[in-house]
């Protein structure tokens, strides 16, 4: 089950499914309707450098490498076999966020919102924003075309197909977990007169709704909406909320503080919420808060994302392979290890953003090989 981190095989099939943002859709679900390989053995990797969250449509795989030290690009690779099918330069140096909506590639670094063409990578349109701190501030509502960026001072609303701003609120500031949009409405957690406080607003304005105050502003977990509600990260308390009223609906789930110091992602799908965190993993019923079952094994920051059949998500050192840094596939109804993908667990090696779950592949980055990795079922090759 480990190998290499130097690979260059095609995948066996065309991967297919849609991860076109950072929580997978607007939701923040985290939860593609896509099975994970079979087996987790590395296909190829990208020959560009990128240590950033790539997203998937339509059988291509597009991702960025900015850094101090690169050329500030966006690049589209044929996710099959890792081939280069366009680059366009865009100069920034900053950590960059994307979504893919209307047949766009969407890019934000620092103070700019450049969409390109999804086939030729050319630009369509150019536009100032007050600027992007952490990459999952970027958010697309794709019924409705809409992009969103939320940054310390205001969240902002632009068309995707053509860039005109919609509309700037600053009533919510200092948001850090990625808002959520579900249903023509915006959730987002951020500072209200420098008390935290679960906001809902108008996507077609950004009027408030309703606003909620919480114990404790959310240290990483980003909100979860489904049609049953916001799940919400408050004081190491897993709560639901009422999507129209903001109302308390019920506390599913307490973590013991000394466990789960944080939790880094909340996943929810078919009646399941997953949470990924310092110490390890946990699924619950989401009508009960019963646990189903629970991995104590030290998860990384990168944080899950569920499939059909597993839950995939990076774990450091843990029991079935005790000398190494994974990424780690586990039935979803067991937690019980399907496979994993090794590498070195140096102090510098670990995985840099949210695995990609899509039919078929894994895509993941990490320092330890600058680049972007695809997981699949291929034979496992020698170390």
């Amino acid at each position: 089950m480990f190998l290499s981190s130097h690979s260059d095989r095609p995948l066996p099939e065309e991967p297919t499914g849609e991860w076109t943002q950072y929580g997978v859709d607007g939701a923040n679900t985290f939860s593609p309707d896509v099975s994970a390989p079979a087996n987790g053995n590395l296909a190829w990797t990208s020959d560009a450098f990128t240590r950033w969250q790539p997203v998937v449509s339509d059988g291509t795989v597009y991702m960025t490498n900015f850094d101090s030290s690169r050329d500030g690009s966006a690049i589209a690779l044929d996710a099959q076999d890792g081939t280069e099918q366009w680059r366009t330069t865009l100069g920034g140096s900053e950590s960059p966020g994307s979504v893919f909506v209307d047949d766009l590639f969407i890019v934000a670094y620092e103070t700019e919102l450049v969409a390109l063409d999804s086939q030729t990578g050319e630009q369509v349109w150019t536009k100032t924003t007050n600027g992007l701190d952490h990459p999952e501030l970027l958010v697309a509502e794709e019924s409705t075309g809409t992009v969103l960026i939320a940054s310390d001072t205001a969240i902002e609303a632009f068309e995707a197909a053509t860039g005109e701003k919609r509309w700037e609120t600053n009533t919510v500031r200092d948001i850090f977990p990625a808002p959520a949009v579900y249903d023509g409405r915006v959730f987002a957690v951020g500072e209200v007169d420098e008390a935290p406080y679960l906001v809902a607003l108008s996507m077609e304005d950004g009027s408030e709704h309703w606003r909620t105050e919480l114990t404790a502003a959310p240290e990483s977990a980003a909100p979860v909406v489904t049609e049953d509600g916001i799940f919400v990260d408050d004081n190491r308390t897993l709560i639901i909320y009422d999507r129209e009223t903001g109302d308390q609906l019920r506390q599913l789930y307490s973590f013991d503080n000394d466990s789960y110091d944080v939790y880094r992602t909340v996943a929810v799908d078919d009646g399941t919420v997953f949470v990924s965190g310092d110490s390890g993993a946990v699924a619950i019923d989401s009508e009960t808060g019963t646990e189903r079952w629970h991995r104590d094994t030290q998860a990384d920051e990168a944080g899950l994302c569920v499939g059909t059949e597993t839950v995939v998500f990076p774990v450091k050192t843990p029991e079935f392979a005790p000398d190494k840094k994974t990424i780690s596939a586990f039935d979803r109804e067991s937690g019980e290890m399907r496979w994993y993908y090794g590498f070195d667990p140096g102090f510098h090696n670990s995985v840099t953003s949210q695995p990609v779950l899509v039919d078929g592949a894994v895509f993941f980055t990490s320092n330890r090989i600058d680049a972007l990795g695809a997981i699949g079922d291929v034979p496992a090759q020698d170390s």
